[in-house]
């Protein structure tokens, strides 16, 4: 992934990949109004969702000209999971992301049957990932780049700085044959 960037070479910090795993048990947790990472304090919990907020909001590109041009990489079509008792979700998120680092795709809602855009950034040092959905201010989701090239990825959901909630990106595979996506088994 850090040959497609055109921000030149790679930052130091991407020799490794960074997984972002969020709640008990995973490298991002929230502790009384703080957020740890890897167990070091990084931010308050309105800073960090703050940070995200800004990481998703993405300047529409300067002309037509610039945004036919750009180069996009897929990342997947995921399942989104509310819960682990969410089998058969009814949201479905397909990504792609720029050689700038910009996070493009779309959103659709099967029970609505409604679509929104999806747009965010890729942060050059912490390879954290944060997407807005369609025109929403408040609602910002983040996970990790290197999370979305598995077939499962944690989502941390910001709802403004009151609240979060942790959801599930399950990647869904392409059926023989048909040209259609099928979700990958859950695992428990």
């Amino acid at each position: 992934m850090s040959n497609w960037f055109s921000w030149g070479a790679a930052p130091a910090s991407w020799s490794e990949p960074i997984y972002y795993d969020y709640g008990t048990g995973g490298n991002v947790t929230y502790e009384d109004n703080s957020v740890y990472i890897n167990g070091q304090q990084v931010a308050t919990a309105d800073d960090f969702a703050a940070s995200a907020a800004a990481l998703a909001t993405v300047p529409p590109p300067a002309t037509a000209e610039v945004a036919a041009k750009a180069e996009w990489m897929p990342l997947g079509t995921f399942a989104i999971s509310t819960d682990e008792k969410d089998l058969k979700p009814s949201r479905v998120i397909q990504m792609a992301v720029s050689k700038e680092g910009i996070v493009g795709g779309t959103i659709y809602n099967y029970d609505t049957d409604k679509a929104q855009t999806v747009q965010g950034k890729v942060d050059k040092v912490t390879q954290r990932v944060a997407i807005r959905f369609g025109d929403s201010e408040d609602v910002v989701a983040e996970t990790g780049l290197y999370n979305l090239t598995q077939e499962q990825a944690p989502l941390l959901v910001h709802f403004g700085t009151q609240k979060v909630e942790n959801y599930l990106l399950v990647r869904l595979k392409q059926s023989e044959g048909d040209g259609e996506s099928a979700p990958a088994p859950m695992q428990p």
